[in-house]
């Protein structure tokens, strides 16, 4: 990936407003699920989406990493309440 742990954790912090451990754990969860998928550049791979199942702060941290997001309609939240997060590749 192109960029680094702490640079993804403080873009996160500036998206989300604050620094906790949803935003860490969120930005390990896209990093992971990005690098299984063998993306790089997320931010121009439009062709993975991710349903994440908590509508709190690792939300917020996997959307800042991955540049999905429910308006582009490749972020999807499914009330499940657990710490998950599931990434597709549409290929």
């Amino acid at each position: 990936m192109t960029n680094c742990f702490e640079r993804d954790i403080e873009n996160a912090h500036r998206f989300h407003g604050h620094i906790c451990h949803g935003i860490v754990f969120g930005v390990r969860m896209a990093r992971a699920g990005l690098n299984y998928l063998g993306i790089d550049d997320p931010l121009r791979n439009r062709d993975f989406l991710v349903y994440v199942e908590a509508d709190r702060c690792v939300a917020d941290a996997v959307s800042s990493v991955t540049g999905c997001s429910l308006g582009k309609r490749r972020l999807k939240w499914m009330d499940y309440g657990k710490m998950a997060a599931t990434f597709i590749d549409m290929n």
